[in-house]
């Protein structure tokens, strides 16, 4: 963004500092140009040259490798996470499922840190630097169905979350758990996510993740929240401790057990099946079916800002807005310049 408005900041003075000089020559000077006019055409090219040689300088300057206090701050942060037992890995693509990265942008994962089953750190959008989440993802051992919880000490003139649920979906729960969470639910789907929300699973996602919004969906577990995060800072890594000591086991039992009635073939307990099928064949080991979730527990009806009219509409302003700023400066600075040299 700082390049455009650099770029366009010297084309709309070139244009203005040459269309003064050309309709000076040709509205009053009859179409001659005098010593002046030179005098004051030399001033704006050396100004000009300043200036790219400042825009050159301060793109090298941007362009300069970490100094060795950033460097070494990294180093520590890299540090601490292999003495936590976690690899830093930085990604430039998404390595995990949710609403934070949508199929239709690409993602950079950085810092990134690593675990058995886990991942964390800061997500950001390419296109959109100033879009920043910091997440924590977990693998579940089985599928549950999608579950949304938008954390209100985010939401200030609304919700954070980066799509818009429908609220029909939304799924109200006893207690004053509705004060730090927004669910939604599949429609069909309200009992399984009380299966999931137990009293002591809200208990420990008030205590130790109000902070975060939480999105459950196939076999993943996300939090996430749009605070920067400096992993330099012993009290980060204590939040995601936290988080996964106290409330990722107690959702990791919840989809360990869980099992969809809905799906053909599930209805049936498994230990149940496993007798069956041990006193059909006993040589034969019953191994269990890959657990799945009905088609309605899937995916929560959501709408993604970015998709539609909206940002067909944004891509055309955003085409238009680059039209005054480059093409229309560049013609009349270039006409003010023929003025001045058709005068000469």
């Amino acid at each position: 963004m700082l390049v455009h408005v650099n770029h366009c900041l010297i084309l709309w003075y070139l244009c203005i500092a040459f269309m003064i000089i050309g309709v000076r020559v040709d509205s009053y000077q009859d179409g001659e140009t005098t010593a002046g006019d030179i005098a004051g055409l030399t001033g704006i090219i050396a100004i000009l040259a300043a200036w790219l040689f400042g825009t050159y300088w301060l793109r090298r300057w941007a362009a300069r490798p970490p100094s060795p206090r950033a460097r070494l701050k990294d180093w520590r942060r890299d540090l601490t996470a292999l003495a936590n037992g976690f690899l830093p890995s930085p990604s430039r693509d998404a390595t995990f499922a949710s609403v934070i990265t949508p199929r239709n942008r690409r993602v950079r994962e950085y810092p990134r840190f690593i675990g058995p089953g886990v991942e964390f750190g800061t997500l950001e959008h390419q296109r959109a630097k100033s879009v920043r989440w910091h997440y924590i993802a977990v693998a579940l051992p089985a599928p549950l169905p999608h579950l949304i919880l938008d954390a209100t000490a985010n939401n200030r003139r609304g919700s954070d979350l980066p799509v818009d649920v429908g609220r029909s979906q939304r799924l109200s729960l006893e207690g004053d758990f509705d004060r730090w969470f927004r669910v939604y639910t599949p429609t069909a789907y309200g009992a399984d996510a009380l299966y999931v929300l137990t009293p002591d699973v809200m208990a420990a996602l008030i205590d130790e993740a109000s902070g975060y919004n939480v999105e459950i969906v196939d076999d993943a577990l996300v939090f996430f929240t749009p605070a920067i995060v400096d992993f330099g800072s012993p009290e980060h890594w204590e939040a995601v401790g936290a988080v996964l000591s106290s409330v990722v086991p107690r959702i990791l039992a919840k989809a360990f057990h869980y099992v969809d009635e809905r799906v053909p073939g599930q209805e049936v307990p498994r230990a149940l099946t496993a007798v069956r099928t041990a006193l059909a064949d006993p040589e034969v080991a019953w191994t269990p079916p890959a657990p799945r979730i009905g088609a309605d527990g899937r995916r929560l009806d959501v709408r993604d800002p970015e998709t539609g009219l909206a940002p067909i509409l944004r891509a055309i302003g955003w085409f238009a807005l680059l039209v005054f700023l480059y093409p229309v400066p560049g013609i009349f600075a270039f006409a003010g310049f023929m003025s001045v040299i058709d005068g000469h």
